[in-house]
């Protein structure tokens, strides 16, 4: 009797393992480092929610550009850089975002101290991450709305991630660049200014989950996973305050002061469960369409797969 209440023991403890022993390694790549745009996925993988998949989530940064192409090579599983998937879309290439995080850009110009306003910034440099960017969106927009022609009155030059460009601010080889939460709010406590913030104008769908035509063909149990553990991130992000505000401390490395006053940002614009406005949708397809110089009828559905976050938010 006793032998067999051990073996009944070492059973229940293997079953209780396997989960761990049977992770799947998977790979999730975006441009960038610091900035909160991923808060939602990073808290999601501290929180064990894509463990309870079954998945062992590894976020890696990279540059936007090389982040598409790694995707489409199968070095990265999923891409996080929903701007470039809807280019790369767009283009024919076979990806689709399939949900998302923020249905506003997190994005603010930052001006060094010696420029207060836009009249300083005339005839200056300005840093984005890389052309058609989101954040060179942001970028141009805000632009626009200080009265500057970002063709005529400021020269754009690329300069890649979030943690380059504020080196570069910081060194003045810019005298502005698009930072993100909550770089920006950091930046307004060492002087520097935030001549506009663009989630104020600019209502655009930002980070999210994005993947392969390959991958949604070859592994649609991986994605639905990975959609579902997405969307308890999202969630718990806006109802874990303090749970996520003290993450972010230790993640990031910032005040919590600071940190207090990027969660408004973030809930501010968190998209609904991973959608975001058709028409938001619609206009950075438009945009990417110009930029591009596509003149072909494209439809959402040609960019975004939701039967994966439907089935999620069913459960």
């Amino acid at each position: 009797m006793k032998k067999l209440c051990y073996l009944i023991l070492f059973a229940a403890s293997l079953c209780l393992s396997a989960p761990s022993q049977a992770q799947e390694k998977v790979i999730v790549g975006h441009s960038a480092r610091a900035a909160l745009s991923i808060g939602p996925l990073l808290y999601g993988i501290e929180r064990g929610f894509y463990r309870e998949e079954g998945i062992e989530l590894v976020y890696v940064s990279l540059r936007a550009d090389l982040g598409i192409k790694a995707l489409l090579s199968g070095d990265i599983d999923y891409s996080y850089s929903t701007g470039t998937i809807i280019r790369g879309a767009l283009m024919g290439l076979p990806v689709r975002n399939l949900s998302f995080d923020f249905a506003r850009v997190l994005h603010a110009l930052m001006s060094r101290p010696e420029i207060p306003n836009a009249a300083a910034l005339r005839g200056k440099r300005v840093g984005v991450s890389s052309f058609g960017a989101t954040g060179d969106l942001a970028a141009r927009v805000g632009l626009r709305s200080l009265g500057l022609d970002p063709e005529k009155d400021v020269m754009i030059i690329t300069l890649g991630t979030d943690t380059l460009r504020h080196a570069a601010l910081m060194a003045g080889t810019v005298q502005a660049t698009h930072m993100p939460v909550p770089l920006n709010i950091q930046l307004k406590k060492e002087g520097y200014h935030e001549l506009v913030y663009a989630g104020k104008i600019l209502q655009r769908p930002l980070t999210g989950l994005a993947t392969s035509l390959e991958k949604i063909q070859k592994n649609p149990s991986q994605v639905q996973r990975m959609v579902r553990a997405f969307l308890r991130s999202t969630r718990a992000l806006k109802a874990e305050r303090t749970g996520f505000i003290s993450f972010a401390q230790r993640k990031y490395g910032y005040s919590k002061e600071v940190m207090e006053e990027a969660y408004k940002y973030l809930v501010d614009a968190l998209a609904q469960d991973g959608f975001v406005d058709d028409t938001s949708l619609q206009a950075a397809i438009d945009e990417a369409k110009s930029l591009a110089k596509i003149n072909k009828p494209i439809s959402q559905s040609d960019v975004v797969d939701y039967s994966f976050l439907r089935a999620a938010v069913k459960k």
